[in-house]
């Protein structure tokens, strides 16, 4: 009697646990579920900025390109300054994932195709966080150092100014620094390097956002969250 007592006590305690350890996984699961459905909306915030930035550049370029760019140097001025405000990283909000792995809390997770699936998102995330500020950071650092070519630098000022927006279209047509089609043309090429940029980040987002749905609607099914 004795020995099925403690048998039994064992089996007891043992339930108790392997219950508590499944309201666990559900519970980091539904957080990671919050954290997944913010990204896409992170993602889909990026795509939009990009898109925005890049028919800037189209404007831009154009602007630049044409022989009567004179008539049109406020927007230049604003336009030129503006585009780079419109970066946008990729970073996923990882924090749920990162406190399951530093708490070895990861082994909750019974399904093991499940759980390569979420190693494999964040994974690829981590890449994407490191790759697209240091193209972004590039892109900027080689405009700057050549805006003084074409752009005076007291203009740029004076369109800081305002205390509403971060930064105001001049109220003229302030003259450009030059009109040698070699040095427009390599203000063009810069921003141009911006443009593909942004359009390589929004296909890696969109991938990114594919990815998080899928994964939001693996773990909806498997812990019947919906």
């Amino acid at each position: 009697m004795l020995f099925l007592a403690v048998t039994l006590g064992f089996f007891v305690e043992n339930q108790r646990e392997h219950f508590i350890e499944l309201k666990r996984e559900k519970q980091f699961m539904h957080s990671l579920l919050q954290d997944l459905k913010a990204d896409t909306s992170v993602f889909q915030y990026a795509i939009e900025m990009h898109e925005k930035s890049n028919q800037m550049t189209d404007t831009l370029i154009a602007l630049l390109k044409s022989p009567e760019r004179n008539r049109s140097t406020g927007k230049i001025y604003f336009l030129a300054k503006m585009i780079p405000v419109y970066d946008r990283g990729l970073s996923s909000i990882n924090k749920t994932y990162e406190q399951m792995k530093s708490s070895g809390n990861l082994r909750l997770i019974h399904n093991i195709a499940l759980l390569d699936t979420i190693g494999y998102y964040y994974y690829f995330g981590e890449i994407a966080k490191l790759a697209a500020p240091q193209m972004q950071f590039e892109n900027r650092h080689d405009l700057f150092l050549y805006y003084n070519k074409l752009f005076d630098a007291s203009v740029f000022q004076t369109m800081m100014q305002s205390s509403e927006e971060i930064i105001s279209m001049p109220g003229s047509n302030p003259p450009l620094m030059s009109d040698d089609p070699n040095i427009i043309n390599e203000i063009c090429m810069r921003y141009q390097n911006m443009y593909f940029t942004k359009r390589v980040l929004n296909i890696q987002a969109k991938e990114r956002i594919a990815m998080a749905i899928l994964l939001i609607n693996k773990i909806e099914k498997e812990y019947h969250l919906q």
